[in-house]
């Protein structure tokens, strides 16, 4: 098999109505995506929707919205009007404050997400404190993926809303969704529409412009933030996105008005569909990946389906001719995932247990509440003393966990158990290498230093189905759980069942029992007296049948007669 060309790679394959994408650097697989046509992404979405239920207890609100689970609404994420406020005299009134977590953009998955339900109190702290606070302008819904906050500093806000006092049972709304549906639960939508387009996602109900945090050179910053500015009309916001660096005047103009006819569009629609109906659809998956991650840094966009190639050779000569050379046609007979190593990196992203380099390894264990991460130092025993031997293993492991963490697409509270070090330095070089390599990460993170138990404790945004839960299935034998019992436990509680058979009939009848074979070497060797007894009870012979097709915890006690089972 050719070795995959060094570089940065977007990767697109298509088996039917399957469609997956993965972008390959340096030989590995940084992050997959996966559409089915029968289960397309509904993220980015606009619904004209109908209140079901208002839960004052939750402040939050279920809109039915025409599909099978109704939506869920917080009140945080609801679009409030406000009032003019006066403009601060003074210069410092509005600056740019670096968020806290590493840098997040718009991904394939997510046109516009956000962090979880909880990170919404913020502004009820904000206005408990009383005195002036500055206010979040871009974390305010689905529109987050400006890297730095625009704040203003004004006078304290009112008090906030109540969810029963902004919508009624049977009330239309426009809604856009900006979590997919995540087990039992239904999507999460906001108000607060955002549209996305190459350049810039488009708030049609915003007043502020905000710039990409991965934009690190400040002269540009302010250029592209003086020029949308400069565009922007009242009762209309811009994120500028990171692909924006270095973009003429002509392009974000264009981008710009090809934004505005579609929300023109998108309005004329919400018009005159009729509530739960669909607005505004996104893009597929082969094209919304090609909007979202290809930019100048990306060696090369292959594609292994030949109507996809057209449709994107389309797109790309629109909306990025200076990559046109850059996109391929792949007909060759291998598969294209399997020569780029995507199948490979996906059987170790299925898999409990990552081994390391140096012959360590982690073991991820998903749970309903958080994912925990162990690290041990399996075969791995080469530094001079424990503590080298243990930082070596640990560092590896960050890296490994960072990358695992994207490629499965976790999100939500995780808890790494990293080899406990007894040097503070070596405990701050870790977390600082964790948090570089989650920098790349288009999701929002945030991570505590290690704890004195060489715990560290992060989130992740959480957008979507896991890599776990969308490629597999619980397994039938076990529900689940990811155990089995013992054949000796099944054992027993057959010999349980038998005994309350036993007990239930007059006698002189036989039963039969039918069980895997490894449970019934566990009734004739380990137990063979206690069979002996209870037939001696029933006054007839209990036949012990192994049934090879049968998992383990499968059983059947019948009594048995001349005509058959009864």
């Amino acid at each position: 098999m050719a070795a995959v060309p060094p570089g940065k790679h977007l990767v697109v394959s298509r088996t039917g109505a399957e469609v997956r994408v993965a972008f390959v650097q340096s030989g590995l697989t940084a992050a997959y995506y996966m559409e089915r046509g029968r289960v397309p992404s509904i993220v980015g979405n606009v619904y004209k929707g109908k209140v079901v239920r208002v839960v004052p207890g939750m402040q939050a609100a279920f809109v039915d919205i025409g599909l099978e689970r109704a939506a869920f609404l917080y009140v945080g994420d609801i679009e409030v009007p406000q009032a003019p406020r006066p403009t601060p005299s003074l210069d410092e009134s509005k600056m740019l404050v670096p968020n806290d977590a590493p840098g997040e953009e718009l991904d394939v998955t997510n046109a516009g997400g956000d962090e979880e339900t909880v990170a919404d109190a913020a502004p009820l702290a904000k206005w408990a404190a009383g005195a002036q606070q500055p206010v979040d302008l871009t974390d305010s819904g689905v529109a987050t993926t400006a890297d730095e906050r625009l704040v203003e500093y004004v006078d304290p806000p009112p008090r906030p809303p109540k969810i029963e006092d902004l919508l009624r049972s049977g009330q239309e709304i426009v809604v856009q969704v900006r979590k997919e549906p995540l087990g039992t639960k239904g999507p999460r939508v906001t108000t607060q529409l955002a549209l996305p387009g190459r350049f810039l996602v488009y708030l049609p109900a915003a007043t502020h412009v905000g710039v990409s945090r991965r934009i690190r050179d400040k002269d540009e910053r302010d250029r592209l933030r003086d020029l949308v500015e400069g565009l922007r009309r009242d009762r209309e916001g811009f994120i500028v996105r990171t692909v924006c660096e270095g973009r003429s005047d002509d392009v974000l103009t264009a981008d710009i008005d090809f934004l505005r006819t579609q929300w023109d569009e998108v309005s004329e629609r919400i018009g005159t569909v009729r509530a739960p109906g669909l607005v505004y659809e996104e893009p597929d998956l082969v094209l919304r990946a090609t909007r979202d991650l290809m930019s100048a840094d990306i060696d090369r966009l292959v594609v292994d389906d030949i109507e996809d190639h057209v449709r994107l050779k389309a797109f790309v000569r629109r909306f990025l001719p200076t990559l046109l050379e850059r996109l391929h046609l792949d007909e060759s007979a291998a598969p294209l995932f399997e020569r780029y190593g995507v199948e490979r990196s996906l059987e170790v992203a299925l898999d409990r247990n990552v081994r390391l380099p140096s012959g360590g390894y982690i073991v991820i264990d998903p749970t309903e509440a958080l994912t925990a991460v162990d690290v041990n130092t399996g075969r791995y025993t080469g530094g001079r003393n424990l503590e080298e031997t243990t930082l070596k293993v640990n560092l590896e492991a960050a890296q490994a966990v960072a990358e695992q963490v994207r490629l499965r697409d976790i999100g939500g509270l995780l808890v790494i158990d990293f080899i406990d070090m007894i040097e503070p330095a070596h405990r701050q070089q870790l977390y600082d290498e964790f948090c570089a390599h989650l920098e790349d990460d288009p999701a929002r993170v945030s991570v505590l230093p290690v704890s004195e138990f060489g715990l560290v404790q992060m989130t992740r945004r959480r957008v979507r189905e896991p890599l776990n839960r969308m490629l597999l299935d619980d397994c039938p034998a076990c529900e689940g759980r990811g155990r089995l019992r013992s054949a000796e436990t099944v054992g027993y509680e057959v010999l349980r069942e038998i005994r309350r058979q036993v007990r239930s009939t007059r006698g002189g009848r036989s039963l039969q029992v039918r069980c895997a074979p490894h449970v019934a070497q566990v009734l004739r060797r380990v137990e063979p007296d206690t069979l002996e007894a209870l037939e001696a009870q029933l006054g007839g012979r209990i036949h012990v049948i192994a049934e090879r097709e049968w998992h383990r915890q499968r059983y059947d006690v019948s009594f048995h007669t001349e005509e058959g089972t009864a």
